[in-house]
């Protein structure tokens, strides 16, 4: 019994840091997408700069730069 219990905090770890990340990620896609919209080409660079930080610190998630440069080419 103390495997599983073991096994389901391990998973809830697991799960709170993913969803921290995806809302770490959504908070700057939301950043970008308003600096996109107000014209700011300086902020823009300093998000995206921001996200490369985030990419090199969490190296086994979708990348967020990709995802920006994703974004911007779309519009």
């Amino acid at each position: 019994m103390n495997a599983t219990i073991t096994s389901l905090a391990a998973r809830r770890r697991t799960q709170t840091i993913e969803d921290a990340i995806t809302s770490l990620h959504a908070s700057v896609i939301s950043d970008y997408l308003t600096a996109y919209l107000a014209g700011s080409a300086s902020s823009m660079t300093e998000i995206r700069d921001e996200a490369a930080h985030i990419d090199n610190q969490y190296p086994g998630f979708p990348s967020l730069v990709s995802q920006l440069d994703a974004l911007h080419s779309a519009a």
